[in-house]
């Protein structure tokens, strides 16, 4: 199974076994470099011919009543396949996806069509911490792109240029990053989106600020971008400045004269830019006075960012986007925010597959942006899932997922890492961690009441070997997934201390092996970093119990 899932393959006739291609057609050097990127060779005898025609069946999606530059066809037969779709971005998608094919040993003969189900699917640095460096933003960029997102959003809170600095331009080391991340989007057909935060100090009665406001904007357009956030997230609700408070009956009025001044002035710079804003109430009911208010008073080619019920939703439905348009009359544009892990979060890693949104959201929505962790890494994991999601979620499988994106970025090491991931996914989508050893105690715990003692060791004792072969695995810091998660395997090695505790108390019961049981539990439920809870706990209270 390749991921995303396509929408229509009916690949499904003699297999295909190639090593090499030759490409003719439209856009023969792009499909050669994904190829190259795959380690697909070149210089081949499978033929895969690219034709790029704007007609009815490669840009409309009959099921959405919807124009789309990303539908594909690809038709193999034994010698060689064609791809027919509409554009660049259409190529990208249909040579990555043959790709995979390729690579995985599932190409056949037959005819695959495939398309996106959600119109925006991206994901957004907007989280607090320690911003991405730039070999992290190119590398997750890339990965997305490879799985099917079509939009980034640059706007991480501690850029002291996108928030703190609004008013400065970028020196010269951070516009030319800036440049080759647009470059490196546009390549992998990404649209990139810049924002800026001024509202921790913008004055809204300020002729001289607003100026300020779009000669900044305007900076980052020279460099190409077309895309632009203007986010008043997380700042003051009431007005700072006396002259705002005279001017503006209201802070929403205030906001909505920003927004129509800031979309009229790039307008009349470039028709063709887009802007997105993300209001001050940007979570919670959908009918309240400010969301209504403001989202009816701005133009209604302007996104508006929303994360549903919660700062941190668990739950995005079809209901409640529908609450959210007939109370704004617009359609939400989801800032999702999972996976991130920052503020009072921080002590969590976030490395679950997406969960709770629904599969028909795409119907209801403008898309969905997912914001990110600080750890650019572990980030490309429940990334994977949120892609596989947004391309196709009606055919979207959560532990599929997951797995795919373990053997993605781990290959054979993937088996062993799910046992510290396991304990990894204790998030806003999923109250619930650590599956796989609450099953494993819990069957020991069966065997023990059974009075299977010899069978519950050795499966106890087996299933310590492999957590601590795990643990040996996540120390080698030169990994960079595995260097990004050192806070919590820390504690992971603490938890397989804990367990080969239970294990000698168990087969030496004694109040000097109970006693350092104990003192391990203790320092294991001090450390405030999120891992395993209640299973391991319960485990060795009741085996101190059974001694003292």
């Amino acid at each position: 199974m390749i991921y995303p899932i396509p929408q229509k393959n009916n690949l499904c006739g003699v297999p295909v076994t190639i090593k090499d291609v030759a490409v003719s057609g439209d856009f023969q050097s792009l499909a050669l470099t994904v190829f190259e990127d795959y380690g697909i060779g070149t210089k081949g005898d499978f033929l895969v011919k690219i034709k790029v025609k704007n007609e009815r069946k490669t840009t409309y999606i009959e099921e959405l009543s919807r124009l789309s530059d990303e539908k594909y066809f690809i038709t193999v037969n034994s010698d060689g396949a064609f791809v027919e779709t509409s554009s660049r971005r259409g190529v990208f998608r249909a040579i990555n996806t043959l790709s995979k094919l390729i690579v995985n040993g599932e190409l056949k003969e037959g005819e695959l069509e495939d398309y996106p189900l959600f119109e925006t699917r991206g994901y957004i640095e907007g989280f607090y911490g320690h911003t991405w460096e730039q070999s992290k933003r190119l590398s997750v960029l890339q990965l997305m792109a490879k799985y099917g997102m079509n939009t980034f959003f640059y706007a991480p809170k501690d850029d002291e240029y996108h928030r703190a600095k609004w008013r400065e331009f970028y020196p010269e080391k951070e516009i030319m990053q800036l440049k080759k991340l647009l470059e490196a989007a546009r390549f992998n057909e990404l649209d990139f989106c810049w924002c800026i935060g001024p509202g921790l100090t913008y004055c809204y009665s300020s002729d001289s600020d607003f100026e300020t406001l779009i000669n900044k904007i305007k900076s980052i357009y020279a460099l190409g971008a077309k895309n632009f956030g203007l986010l008043l997230d997380d700042i003051p609700a009431d007005f700072q400045y006396p002259e705002d408070a005279e001017n503006y009956s209201d802070i929403v009025d205030a906001h909505i004269a920003l927004v129509n001044k800031t979309y009229k002035s790039l307008k009349a710079v470039d028709s063709s830019i887009r802007l997105t804003v993300c209001p001050t109430q940007y979570f919670g009911e959908a009918d309240d006075y400010y969301i209504s208010k403001f989202a009816r008073g701005i133009p209604a080619d302007v996104r508006v960012f929303w994360t549903g019920r919660e700062i941190c939703s668990g739950f995005l439905t079809c209901r409640e986007a529908d609450d959210f348009i007939r109370s704004t009359n617009h359609k939400p544009f989801y800032w999702d925010n999972y996976p991130v892990n920052d503020a009072e979060m921080f002590q969590e890693m976030h490395l679950g597959a997406v969960k709770g949104r629904d599969k028909e959201l795409y119907k209801h929505s403008e898309g969905l942006i997912s914001n990110v962790m600080e750890y650019a890494e572990c980030s490309k994991i429940p990334l994977m899932t949120i892609a596989d999601y947004l391309w196709n979620p009606l055919q979207y499988n959560s532990e599929k997922s997951l797995k795919n994106a373990h053997r993605e970025l781990l290959g054979e090491r993937a088996e062993q890492f799910a046992y510290i991931a396991d304990h990894l996914c204790v998030s806003c989508v999923s109250r619930h961690g650590s599956e796989l050893m609450s099953d494993v105690l819990s069957h020991i715990n069966f065997l023990l009441s059974t009075g299977q003692m010899q069978q519950a060791l050795t499966e106890f004792s087996e299933y310590n070997t492999k957590m601590r072969q795990c643990l040996e695995m996540v120390s080698d810091t030169s990994v960079p997934l595995f260097a990004e998660l050192q806070k919590w395997v820390k504690k992971f090695s603490l938890c397989c201390d804990l367990l080969d505790a239970i294990l000698t108390v168990w087969m030496s019961p004694s109040q000097e092996t109970a006693q350092k049981l104990a003192c391990l539990l203790e320092q294991y439920n001090s450390d405030a970093v999120i891992l395993t809870g209640f299973c391991l706990r319960e485990a060795a209270e009741r085996t101190i119990d059974m001694v003292m």
